[in-house]
């Protein structure tokens, strides 16, 4: 792929110098931003990220929490080659593991209780359902036609006991995601709605579950998006230096 064909977004506050991606096609959006600044994980944790695409979560959590070591799996053959070549463009090469892998066969790839933490960004919409894009990688990131939500879900035999499991959805199937991930003995324990604007419901939740937890859960303040203006909240700016990246609709 050509330089012409990608191009390059800079998050310099977070410490990641630039992330190749397509011009078109498959492209990160502020869900990921989101998502990497919701995680919570220790030095030295085992984190796996199904689904990596680009990169541009793995990258974030290497720079948030130095001695993590993470494993960033994506079976796509263009996003895997720039989540490669992204990775050694930003020296994290001994942070970050890539592994060419369908989120389907990932629990054939490690031993059970292997990681302390899972976070994942997967397709928001059912197969056959929604918007279809022209770009088949786009297609396959939106609508879970290759992997369903409970797939995703049950990489939780990849965590060990009490491990965190961070994943972003669509907000209209919030109720549905808590129910499967108790099915699984992931105990929802934090969860933030983000909406686009103040006065519109939110597009998206930030949930993580615990690994057999106790029950309990916290409601963190709503994130909200765009001011009456149409520009970046107070705290959007600060994530990252939202300043230096262009504007991405959110969920989706």
């Amino acid at each position: 792929m050509t330089s012409s064909t990608l191009d390059s977004i800079s998050l310099r506050d977070a410490g990641v110098v630039s992330i190749a991606q397509p011009k078109k096609g498959f492209r990160f959006t502020l869900d990921s931003l989101l998502l990497a600044d919701f995680c919570r994980a220790r030095k030295r944790d085992r984190i796996l990220e199904p689904g990596a695409g680009t990169g541009i979560i793995s990258m974030l959590l290497a720079r948030k929490f130095p001695g993590a070591r993470l494993t960033a799996a994506e079976v796509e053959p263009l996003a895997f080659n720039l989540l490669c070549g992204n990775i050694q463009r930003n020296g994290l090469v001994d942070a970050i593991l890539p592994l060419d892998r369908d989120v389907r066969y990932l629990c054939r790839s490690f031993a059970p209780d292997s990681f302390d933490v899972i976070i994942a960004n997967p397709p928001y919409t059912r197969c056959g359902t929604g918007k279809k894009s022209p770009s088949r990688e786009r297609q396959t990131a939106r609508q879970d036609q290759a992997a369903s939500l409970p797939c995703w879900l049950d990489l939780q035999t990849l965590l060990k006991n009490k491990g965190k499991y961070f994943l972003v959805f669509s907000a209209n199937r919030a109720a549905e995601v808590m129910s499967l991930l108790r099915l699984r003995g992931l105990e929802p324990k934090r969860l933030r709605c983000v909406h686009p604007f103040s006065d519109k419901p939110a597009s998206i939740v930030l949930i993580e579950a615990i690994k057999t937890g106790g029950i309990g859960l916290d409601i963190l303040p709503p994130l909200v998006v765009h001011d009456a203006d149409g520009g970046y909240s107070k705290e959007m700016r600060e994530i990252y230096g939202m300043g230096c990246l262009e504007k991405e609709q959110i969920g989706g």
